[in-house]
């Protein structure tokens, strides 16, 4: 339908209705012509409706063709259609000269599909999101990705916790401690190559090196405790040895390995269990509670150290002094340290006293593990040297490791977190990982004081010795085997917070006065506060050393300052170092004689 037509009629209906000439038989009034004019108008208004409904019907209906009609013929029918009406409503408003007229009643077709089309973008705008799409794409994976790899490290190191754990904790968060205020920690590494399977490698899950870090988070305080491999205790095995504990408890695995169905899930589960058997056979030797564990294999070591570019050692002998930066390790020889081991690593090394020696990874492990094997020397201490070279290892290791600045290093922080997340389980929570990176960035630990259960240079203790039990080597309690109470007391005094304490200094109280059990009350109450007394008697009634009025004080052993100040402080007197002879004969580091009028 064309506007042509529709106009032409509406032309033809306004000249039938709007004729030029009235009848003569009826004059023509002023009143008479305008009810005429708007009847007229009436008629054509409502014929122009009806025409704009027909119209806008048809342009409805050929919309529905659009489909099966062609896109092409049916946008030109609709053109049309639209012509149509806008003609038709030109028409009304131009001949009729009303803008009153109300259209409503006339159905409208919904614009929005003659609408024109607005421009089409840009090429280079669609390329634009399309990048940015894929960016954004991206990021999210890798933000997946990464927390994924960076919880399942969480989880690996810590019990089974979770990256926001750690990310939302407080690094001020406390460690679990005891009454004395001190955290108590099982550090222990196995011989294995690999945590996961340690049953690659003969002796695997044997441990090698065992110790006790305890840490007083409020004064700073840091001591360590090592126990040897080959101490005497009961296990699983008629040999009985320390470091077959975890073995003896992880070893279960072995048959649903054998039968592939030890999951990783059961590897942990088994490995938790030992490692728990253990920290309670520490709490039965040393008399604490143990409050952690951290497990590491030798690979972590090797690979830390290597990330962190290696340590330097300088090797010592005697009362030799050495005040570089290196860390400082004794030696039993004064040649140095030499160990020719043949093992799974072929290692072997020879060095001088009094050089410094920068080792990598594998390097300080055999340090680690020298014990005078296959003709070597610096080590005839045997379990005892390697307890000590182990922790001064470490210590050298952590000292490293703080000077790496690692947190900026990118390569060095992800090559330390590839060698931990492999190699070490622990059972600290997500929420205690930031407490203990803040103790590791603090000196603490390079403070940190060896406590040793045996007596050497600088010790008079004797609590552990060595000796032959049914043809096989053991260490066990001077008291005797599985008698550990001697041991239960020591460790107390070392943990007390008294510097005196870890010197081990042994007191002989002799009795000056006239009064009986001066000695014995004086030797309580020294014990009571840390103090070790060896002996008690009646002192020599010479020389001055009876009948006098106060106290006196002799320093035998010019070793032990802490305990020397300590004395000085409680009596209030000057320490004496001149023995008179009728003292020398008394094995001790200190002689205190109690004179008259004596009120502690």
């Amino acid at each position: 339908m064309s506007s042509g037509r529709s106009i032409d009629g509406l032309q033809r209906r306004k000249s039938s209705v709007s004729g030029t000439t009235a009848p003569k038989s009826r004059p023509k009034t002023k009143k008479t012509a305008t009810a005429k004019s708007q009847n007229r108008k009436k008629i054509g208004i409502s014929d122009g409706k009806k025409d704009l409904k027909r119209i806008i019907a048809e342009q409805e209906s050929l919309d529905a063709k659009l489909a099966s009609n062609g896109e092409k013929k049916a946008k030109k029918k609709i053109k049309e259609a639209d012509e149509d009406t806008s003609a038709v409503k030109d028409f009304l408003s131009e001949n009729y000269n009303d803008d009153s007229v109300d259209l409503v009643d006339i159905p409208q077709k919904d614009k929005k599909k003659k609408d024109k089309k607005a421009p089409k973008p840009k090429k280079k705008h669609k390329v634009l999101k399309r990048v940015i799409l894929t960016l954004v794409v991206l990021l999210v994976i890798a933000g997946g990705a990464i927390y994924l790899y960076l919880n399942d490290f969480v989880s690996q190191i810590t019990d089974g916790g979770n990256i926001i754990g750690l990310l939302f904790s407080d690094p001020d968060t406390p460690l679990e401690k005891d009454a004395n205020g001190r955290t108590n920690i099982l550090v222990f590494g196995t011989e294995g190559w690999s945590m996961d399977h340690p049953e690659q490698y003969d002796g695997g899950d044997l441990t090698d090196s065992m110790m006790l870090i305890s840490i007083n988070q409020d004064t700073g305080d840091a001591k360590a405790i090592s126990l040897p491999r080959d101490l005497k205790t009961a296990t699983c095995t008629s040999t009985g040895k320390l470091n077959e504990v975890y073995w003896c408890n992880y070893s279960e695995i072995y048959t649903l390995i054998e039968q592939g169905k030890a999951s990783n899930e059961k590897k942990q589960q088994y490995e938790k269990k030992a490692a728990e058997a253990l920290m309670k056979k520490f709490e039965e030797i040393l008399g604490v509670k143990v409050h952690y564990r951290v497990h590491v294999n030798w690979q972590a070591v090797v690979q830390v150290i290597d990330a962190i570019g290696g340590i330097d050692v300088v090797f010592t002998y005697g009362n030799q002094k050495w005040d570089g930066d290196e860390i400082a390790i004794k030696t039993t020889d004064e040649r140095g340290i030499a160990d020719m081991s043949y093992d799974y690593v072929h290692y072997n090394f020879q060095y001088k006293n009094g050089k410094v020696y920068h080792l990598n990874g594998s390097k300080a492990l055999a340090v680690a593990r020298a014990r005078n094997a296959f003709g070597g020397y610096g080590a005839s201490g045997g379990n005892f040297s390697r307890e000590y070279f182990q922790q001064r290892i470490i210590e050298a290791m952590v000292k490293k490791a703080r000077a790496s600045n690692i947190t900026s290093d990118l390569v060095k922080a992800l090559k330390i977190k590839e060698a931990v997340g492999k190699n070490l389980r622990t059972n600290f929570k997500d929420t205690e990982v930031k407490t203990l990176l803040k103790l590791a960035d603090s000196d603490i630990l390079t403070k940190m004081e060896t406590i040793s259960l045996y007596s050497d240079e600088s010790n008079s203790v004797n609590y552990l010795t060595m000796g032959m039990i049914d043809n096989i080597s053991y260490v066990y309690p001077a008291a005797g085997v599985g008698q550990y109470s001697q041991i239960h007391d020591y460790v107390k005094k070392q943990f007390s917070g008294k510097g005196y304490t870890t010197e081990g200094a042994k007191i002989v109280v002799l009795n000056g006065s006239e009064a009986n059990g001066v000695a014995k009350n004086e030797k309580n109450d020294l014990e009571d506060e840390g103090f070790t007394v060896t002996q008690t008697a009646n002192a020599p009634q010479k020389d001055g050393l009876s009948g006098f009025d106060g106290i006196k004080v002799y320093q035998v052993n010019s070793n032990k300052k802490k305990t020397a100040s300590a004395l000085k402080k409680r009596y209030k007197v000057d320490i004496k170092t001149k023995i008179p002879e009728d003292l020398k004969s008394y094995e001790c580091d200190f002689i205190v004689i109690i004179g008259n009028g004596y009120n502690n």
